[in-house]
């Protein structure tokens, strides 16, 4: 095999790259909560988006493409609004850390938005389903640490940081390993990339 056949080999497990392997670092973590990913296209081919290594550090995770709208509108009708919570700022979220224990007790499952600002505020606007759902939204996120991308405040966090601290405000589970395996995963991948392509404020 050439040196080029070898360099794009493929983890069998993680599916990176076999020189970007992070199946060292891969956490064993459960939550009682479901998760839906709603995914723009162009986010899932974005070599630094976080939802590969969410699925891989939460297996129960669901991911769905938004270029489906058939597929989009079967699974968002399939979850009950009453018992789900879109994690979005709308005019009319509630803070997710302001949740009493009662309320949050009865939240089964909670949907992201994995895409642009943009895209995921115009997602939200044209798709009703998405508005059948009541939003919540971070009133004291703790600090992102994914470094490696832009992010427009510095109180944006990515999904996988975003999934992580809705889970540990509604369930009251420690998602901290996620955070842990985000960042080794990210300076093992990026070890090579020069510093002036991290962005770290």
């Amino acid at each position: 095999m050439s040196r080029q056949g070898r360099t794009r080999t493929r983890c069998g497990r993680c599916d990176f790259l076999v020189n970007q392997c992070v199946c060292p670092w891969i956490p064993e973590l459960a939550t009682r909560l479901n998760v839906l990913i709603l995914q723009d296209p162009k986010e899932a081919q974005h070599a630094k988006n976080t939802v590969s290594l969410l699925l891989l550090g939460l297996p129960s995770v669901e991911c769905v493409s938004t270029a489906n709208q058939a597929i989009l509108h079967e699974v968002l009708k399939q979850k009950d609004p009453a018992k789900w919570r879109l994690v979005f700022p709308a005019d009319s979220a509630v803070c997710i850390e302001s949740l009493g224990t009662e309320l949050a007790a009865e939240i089964e499952g909670i949907i992201l938005l994995d895409a642009t600002w943009r895209k995921a505020k115009k997602l939200y606007f044209t798709e009703p389903l998405l508005r059948t759902f009541g939003a919540v939204c971070f009133s004291h996120p703790p600090e992102g640490q994914y470094s490696i991308r832009k992010s427009p405040n510095v109180q944006s966090l990515s999904t996988l940081e975003a999934c992580a601290y809705a889970i540990e405000q509604i369930a009251g589970e420690n998602m901290q390993p996620l955070r842990v395996f985000m960042v080794a995963a990210q300076e093992w991948q990026w070890r090579q990339q020069p510093l002036k392509h991290r962005h770290f404020d």
